[in-house]
C-alpha cells in the first residue's frame, strides 16, 4: 500500500509535497526547489516567527555554508510568486528585528 499522499490546501494555495507541485487560484505556480521547500517550511509551520539563521539550518540543512542574506533573496522571490502585492506580504510577513513567520488566515481573506 502507498504511504498517503501529503497535501496542504487552504483558500487559494495548494502545495502538494510529493509532486512539488504548486497552485494558486487554481493555477499551477513556478517555484524553486528552494523556494518550494522554504514554502512547505512555513506553511507546515504557521505563525512562529524563524530568524535567519534559523532558517538556513531548517531549510537549507546545517552543512550548508550560505550568507544569511540568502534567506531574505529566497522570500522575496517566494513572495513575488505568491503574493497578491509582494510590496504589502500578507502571507510571509517580516516581524522587524526578528525573522519570518507565515500567516495562513490571510489565505482565506
Amino acid at each position: 500500500m502507498p504511504p498517503p499522499h501529503e497535501v496542504f490546501e487552504r483558500g487559494r494555495l495548494r502545495l502538494d509535497f510529493d509532486t512539488y507541485e504548486v497552485f494558486l487560484e487554481g493555477a499551477s505556480a513556478s517555484l524553486s526547489l528552494r523556494e518550494f521547500e522554504l514554502l512547505k517550511f512555513f506553511v507546515t509551520h504557521p505563525y512562529r516567527v524563524y530568524d535567519r539563521l534559523q532558517l538556513l539550518d531548517l531549510v537549507w540543512g546545517q552543512d550548508v555554508h550560505v550568507e544569511p542574506r540568502t534567506v531574505d533573496v529566497h522570500v522575496r522571490r517566494l513572495r513575488r510568486r505568491i503574493e497578491r502585492n509582494d510590496a504589502e506580504p500578507e502571507l510571509i510577513v517580516t516581524v522587524r528585528g526578528v525573522g519570518y513567520k507565515f500567516n495562513p488566515d490571510a489565505l482565506d481573506a
